[in-house]
């Protein structure tokens, strides 16, 4: 029950504190024991559980885990144990919870208006589907309505009020059964999951490479540590490297890492600075995903207010067509 409650800002917040502690040279013992008197409720047995797992003497990856992040970010903690930079690493699950917040506070943002404006119009339609329409259509000469005869049988009645939720809800399942490669096609998903993927691949290679891993030793504890698609990336380019084949050339063959980031790579191999100028990457990476993050909402907020207008405009030609059968019909 707790961990269910555990939100993202809690997350947030939670790391934070444990950072800024720890870096004023408090124990990580003594950190938990006064987080515990600080935080929300939700996340008290989180830390019950990490002050135990700290006790048997484990990583900042396996304590970590009850906080239950995403798995890349937990990856993340993970190379920070690897790399003895376990606070660098905290520091950048703090900023991609942050980015992952903000965007989801932002879309909320965005569409809660339109959200209760679309509800009332779809209580309007049924209401009227149900109650106003059929009295207006029984006014009306029977030869003269057309397709709106069905709506005078009470089953077509009830049947045609509801068909937008049942579209809504049928299209919103679609969508989630939708495989991830067809998503993935979708020029701005695929440009934000690039971009992500890419930030993520500079942080830990150039954690790595920073803190004197080599290149193929970087990709073969990486590829042993990841799952799905980051696993598969890591193998293939540790495999790659093995063969002696040239790191940009390894990631040119991966769909989803940023050209503009393989450019940099070729210079940095050319310069021997690698692990520095990743890390310094990971900065513009950031910045171009909260403004990629920035211009899908742009482009997502008017065509949600075109959606609407089309809405709009439908339910008004079906309030507006009965009435105007009906007064045909009427004797002057």
């Amino acid at each position: 029950m707790h961990r269910r409650a555990i939100t993202i800002s809690h997350q947030t917040r939670f790391l934070k504190r444990f950072i800024r502690l720890v870096e004023q040279g408090i124990s990580v013992k003594e950190t938990l024991r006064i987080l515990k008197n600080y935080e929300a409720s939700s996340l008290l047995l989180v830390i019950e559980q990490m002050e135990l797992e700290f006790e048997v003497g484990a990583s900042f990856s396996d304590a970590f885990k009850p906080l239950r992040l995403p798995e890349s970010l937990e990856n993340l903690i993970a190379v920070g144990d690897r790399t003895d930079r376990p606070l660098p690493s905290l520091r950048q699950v703090v900023r991609l919870l942050e980015l992952g917040d903000g965007a989801k506070k932002r879309f909320r943002k965005v569409t809660r208006y339109p959200f209760l404006l679309c509800v009332s119009l779809l209580m309007l339609f049924i209401f009227y589907a149900i109650y106003v329409l059929p009295s207006l259509l029984a006014l009306s000469t029977p030869g003269t309505l057309g397709l709106f005869r069905i709506l005078l049988d009470p089953a077509y009645r009830y049947a045609i009020a509801f068909a937008p939720v049942l579209f809504t809800l049928s299209a919103l399942l679609l969508v989630k059964k939708l495989p991830i490669n067809t998503l993935l096609r979708i020029k701005p998903v695929h440009s934000v999951v690039s971009l992500y993927w890419t930030y993520l691949f500079t942080l830990e290679v150039g954690s790595f490479v920073q803190a004197g891993f080599s290149l193929e030793e970087t990709f073969s504890s990486l590829k042993d540590n990841h799952t799905g698609e980051t696993g598969r990336m890591y193998k293939v380019l540790h495999e790659r490297q093995y063969k002696g084949e040239r790191l940009t050339e390894a990631m040119a063959a991966e769909a989803y890492i940023d050209f503009e980031t393989i450019g940099l790579v070729h210079l940095a191999t050319e310069g021997g600075d690698l692990g520095n100028l990743l890390l310094e990457q990971t900065e513009l990476l950031h910045e171009k995903i909260e403004e990629m993050i920035e211009r899908m909402l742009a482009w997502f907020e008017p065509l949600l207010y075109g959606v609407l207008t089309v809405v709009t405009g439908g339910l008004f030609f079906i309030l507006y067509y009965p009435i105007q059968l009906a007064i045909k019909d009427l004797p002057f």
